[in-house]
């Protein structure tokens, strides 16, 4: 079972996908061919991965992000040379920890380690060694990223349009927003308590937040609890929010345990 897969999206149009694997690790096919088989790219329990612009970098991770991985393929799929690349100090990552390049600048990445946001300001710097250490190379980490006690960030999501827009969501149904997060360590909004605290459900996991491409000021966030509402939108970057279950939630909160949404604009 694939946990998340990732493709390049600034060539439209090749086949290459990545993804990583429930106990599996991290596979590469650049086929269409459904019965070709897939390469294995990198160990461990498969979990978040991404491939930079052009595919001029490849990243994967394991479970509880004990290694987050720089590196680079041939046109086949074969690690060419690689870098361990999370940071030092870095601890309390979820299972399947969360992070996301910058799709504006894919030097800049952002990853969660349990109360904390991170910020790597230059991927571009760090050489491929073929080392297995953590790295503190270019990482910054936000002070008090979710200052409510015994909560941890669950869910990450970044911006195309506004640029250095970060959104993030935690354990504990609150959401925040980072503006101009690409520079210094700014403070986040509570953009949960900046509408009415009740619409939301009481205590519950963000599991994913869908941001817009076309415009960061729409976004979907997603509880996947059983027994709660579900599914919210907001179309001004969080100052209001509406629900958006429709008949997937008909009775409100009897519908089923969402996990994931995506925003995707068609003609």
């Amino acid at each position: 079972m694939f946990y998340t897969v990732a493709i390049d999206h600034a060539t439209p149009g090749n086949n290459i996908i990545i993804g990583g694997a429930q106990d599996n690790g991290s596979w590469f096919t650049n086929n269409t061919n459904v019965t070709s088989p897939w390469v294995h790219a990198h160990g461990g329990d498969g979990s978040y991965c991404a491939i930079a612009d052009n595919r001029s970098s490849y990243y994967f991770s394991i479970q509880n992000c004990m290694r987050l991985v720089k590196a680079t393929l041939d046109a086949n799929g074969n690690t060419t040379a690689f870098a361990r690349i999370d940071p030092i100090g870095g601890k309390g990552y979820q299972w399947m920890n969360p992070f996301a390049l910058d799709p504006n600048n894919n030097n800049i990445m952002y990853l969660t380690d349990g109360k904390y946001l991170w910020r790597n300001n230059d991927l571009s710097a760090i050489p491929l060694l073929n080392t297995w250490d953590s790295i503190s190379t270019n990482w910054v980490q936000f002070a008090d990223s979710v200052p409510l006690a015994n909560s941890v960030i669950t869910a990450l999501a970044v911006c195309k349009i506004p640029a250095n827009r970060v959104y993030y969501g935690t354990d504990k149904k609150k959401i925040y927003r980072v503006d101009n997060a690409n520079s210094g360590a700014p403070t986040p909004i509570d953009i949960t308590s900046i509408t009415s605290t009740a619409l939301f459900p009481n205590n519950a996991y963000v599991s994913n937040i869908a941001v817009d491409p076309t415009d960061g000021n729409k976004l979907m966030v997603i509880f996947s609890n059983y027994n709660v509402y579900s599914i919210y939108y907001s179309v001004d970057g969080g100052t209001t929010w509406s629900k958006q279950g429709g008949n997937l939630e008909p009775a409100g909160n009897a519908g089923p345990s969402i996990r994931w949404a995506s925003i995707m604009p068609v003609a």
